[in-house]
């Protein structure tokens, strides 16, 4: 109040702070790809290890152990442009780690709908900032009649031809992230539950799956496995979560994007009658197991993304997958 007749005094209340500013987000963000793509050139884990963590730097220990640099999509091989940044507030979290959001496109394809999805975490108080997971959605036009994703093509990389929704973000104190995270993430184990089996077993109708390739068609391509080699081999596939909780992103109209890591191992023995069975003379598998080329038994573990959009209410739709190009982490097997 003033004293005035009549006056009063208006409050307006301060922004909630957030996690991190935008500006120091684009620092973050910034240094790391030019930072991964120099340690990259160099084979240079011990570097690596300083702007990684999470399942994103398990996938790069072994890539780099293995010394074999061209299996998969780096960030190295990239430039990025036209970051968006999605930052939630000290209330969203409140403690640690610390979590924050990136959309970007690939410097070279700025109109191509391929959307590179960074998520930076933060462990403690005064810790570094680190690249926890890289994946890929099928993002909006940048201008009508916009090209699809071809920086992916020939990738590996199976992606809904779909765009998903632009990031909520006009709500007060900027609520980005999903106030049900916990119950979003459990689409997680249950992606991982659904392709857990034995080939041809795979149950292709899920109650909670939206069909189409990126769901049934994985069980499918599963389940195809077991007429390989004519039929002499049996495999099995046991998904595990690994790499923590990553951030849940809130998109417009109420859905959330939700990140998911994990181990696959895929069992693989001989049928009964079966002596011996071999991998791809050269391939990753043989130069990891090393030795004999004739196998009884082999265990492989891979490292896979998936991204899935999980409505309020109803099937989740899974956005990406990568296990038909996944990341070998081991290998090892009974020789015959």
């Amino acid at each position: 109040m003033d004293g005035k007749p009549g006056a009063t005094s208006g409050v307006v209340a301060a922004p909630e702070r957030r996690v991190i500013s935008v500006a120091d987000a684009e620092k973050v963000f910034n240094n790391f790809g030019w930072a991964n793509s120099v340690a990259e050139g160099k084979a240079d884990f011990a570097a690596i290890s300083k702007i990684q963590t999470g399942a994103l730097l398990e996938e790069s220990k072994a890539r780099h152990a293995r010394k074999n640099l061209h299996s998969i999509i780096r960030d190295g091989d990239t430039d990025f442009a036209r970051p968006v940044f999605v930052i939630p507030t000290e209330r969203e979290q409140p403690g640690y780690p610390r979590s924050f959001v990136v959309f970007s496109k690939a410097d070279a394809y700025v109109e191509d709908r391929a959307t590179a999805v960074h998520h930076f975490v933060q462990a403690g108080p005064g810790g570094e900032w680190k690249a926890a997971a890289t994946s890929w959605v099928y993002g909006a036009p940048v201008k009508a009649g916009a090209p699809p994703a071809r920086f992916l093509e020939g990738e590996n990389l199976l992606m809904r031809e779909k765009e998903i929704a632009a990031p909520g973000t006009d709500v007060v104190a900027g609520a980005v992230f999903s106030s049900r995270a916990g119950e979003d993430r459990k689409a997680c184990g249950r992606y991982g539950d659904y392709l857990s089996f034995t080939a041809p077993d795979g149950e292709r109708e899920s109650e909670y799956f939206v069909p189409g390739p990126l769901a049934s068609g994985v069980v499918d391509a599963y389940n195809a496995k077991d007429e390989l080699v004519d039929g002499l081999v049996r495999s099995s596939f046991a998904y595990a979560p690994s790499g923590g909780d990553l951030p849940v992103v809130r998109l417009a109209g109420g859905a959330s994007l939700v990140t998911c890591t994990y181990v696959v191992s895929e069992h693989s023995e001989g049928k009964p009658g079966t002596k011996w069975f071999a991998f791809k003379k050269g391939g990753d598998t043989e130069r990891m197991m090393g030795g004999s080329r004739h196998w009884k038994v082999a265990d492989r573990r891979w490292a896979v993304t998936a991204v899935i959009e999980v409505p309020e209410r109803g099937p989740a739709d899974v956005v990406t997958v990568n296990s038909r190009g996944a990341e070998l982490l081991s290998a090892e097997g009974t020789p015959y």
